[in-house]
């Protein structure tokens, strides 16, 4: 019989807390933002930061990539290194939609109320902002690599980046039957393999920006084509890590916030939480029947 990872019970459901990586997010990530909430309300300094780094991300590196962009295509194309493709896809239009759709997913989060599941909406925000950043960067390679290559070779790379992705997705969750289910399973690695494997990447793709850096201050010259391949290269290897990042780091994390809301009293009970704490006022002025059942709990008793 096959086992879904969204149909636990609520013990199987605990032993994603022995996931190495799961405990490192929740111990690094959450519990820290989970300090700028109280009572199920961000305070004024997550308020703050949250628009500061609104301004600083959406509206100012988005926004100058679409600059960056616009100009290369309005140059000279014998002032520039590589050629360009004739019409750019980064842009205004396209700026303007992700902006909206962006906005769209954080007020669709504001209709999230239950504090204990503020954090990962806040963190989600910041992973969607990552995803529509890596877009215009990949725009912006396919504007780079169109003058050089196929239009059917950049498909079948993006058919090979979505294959690699879905290779990836079965391979965490056959990690988290494992974990949840103590389902054995050879076919899979281990998450310390997966991860050593994500930092080596990290780290080539590290390497290779700083000798680009390196060989640009020595005045090394290179053709266009290995110039090319060089950056093909790197935009592979970006994507590949990014999805490695969603998939092995993240997706984990949200699982466990799934069960968190899937049963939300079994958890405030494990955690030893109050009611005001796990749920936030604002919360339970809505759902007094909360309150209700916790003191016919405590009469019962």
């Amino acid at each position: 019989m096959k086992k879904s990872i969204f149909k636990a019970s609520f013990e199987e459901s605990l032993n994603l807390e022995d996931d190495g990586l799961v405990q490192y997010q929740n111990k690094d990530v959450f519990s820290r933002v989970e300090a700028y909430y109280k009572q199920g309300k961000p305070t004024i300094k997550l308020r703050l930061q949250s628009i500061l780094l609104t301004l600083v991300g959406p509206i100012f590196i988005n926004f100058m990539i679409l600059v960056f962009s616009l100009s290369i295509h309005d140059s000279d194309p014998k002032d520039l290194t590589l050629p360009v493709s004739k019409y750019p896809l980064l842009t205004a239009d396209v700026y303007v939609v992700s902006f909206l759709i962006w906005v769209t997913i954080i007020l669709i989060g504001k209709c999230i109320k239950r504090a204990y599941l503020l954090p990962y909406c806040y963190h989600f925000h910041v992973l969607t902002y990552l995803v529509w950043l890596i877009l215009e960067f990949n725009l912006l390679a396919i504007d780079v690599s169109l003058p050089t290559l196929t239009i059917w070779f950049l498909v079948l790379i993006f058919v090979l980046l979505v294959l690699s992705g879905l290779l990836m997705l079965r391979l965490e969750i056959g990690i988290l039957k494992n974990v949840m289910y103590d389902i054995n399973s050879t076919t899979f690695l281990p998450n310390r393999i997966v991860k050593k494997l994500t930092t080596f990447g990290s780290g080539l793709l590290g390497l290779a920006v700083i000798l680009s850096i390196l060989l640009k201050r020595l005045s090394i010259t290179f053709s266009t084509l290995v110039e090319g391949v060089g950056l093909l290269g790197m935009w592979i290897a970006f994507n590949l890590i990014l999805m490695a990042f969603l998939i092995f780091m993240e997706f984990p994390c949200y699982l466990h916030a799934y069960y968190k809301w899937k049963y939300p009293e079994e958890y405030r009970d494990w955690e030893g939480k109050s009611l005001e704490d796990w749920y936030g006022k604002k919360y339970l002025k809505k759902h007094k029947e909360l309150l209700k059942a916790k003191n016919e709990k405590e009469i019962n008793l």
